[in-house]
């Protein structure tokens, strides 16, 4: 088994203007991803305008920023750490998330390195 990273990435504007009915379907389909199994560790992340970014500078001590490193109107909103035999496998997985039915989102899956 190996391990894959699932990034979420979508708008955040559109994420906050869900109705309470479309909300409670994508926790329900989150709940049921996670119970499928597989799941190592999973979360959602809080608005990005609460974020802190650390600028590392050779020689210099590093220094911190509010907000993003960078702005994008596609942020990462939450993530999967899941087990699974192949990346074709993750893949796979990863297309069941509610989000592929947004066309705002994209999902990346990335192997991680064993150490």
């Amino acid at each position: 088994m190996s391990r894959f990273l699932i990034l979420i990435y979508g708008d955040d504007e559109k994420w906050g203007e869900r109705t309470a009915e479309a909300g409670a379907a994508v926790d329900a389909a989150h709940r049921a991803f996670r119970e499928a199994g597989g799941v190592v560790a999973s979360g959602e992340l809080d608005s990005p305008a609460l974020a802190k970014t650390i600028h590392g500078r050779a020689g210099e001590r590093a220094y911190v920023t509010d907000g993003p490193f960078a702005e994008f109107k596609e942020v990462l909103g939450g993530y999967y750490e899941i087990e699974a035999e192949s990346i074709d496998e993750a893949v796979a997985r990863a297309s069941t998330l509610y989000e592929t039915n947004e066309p705002h989102v994209r999902i990346e899956v990335r192997p991680l390195v064993a150490h």
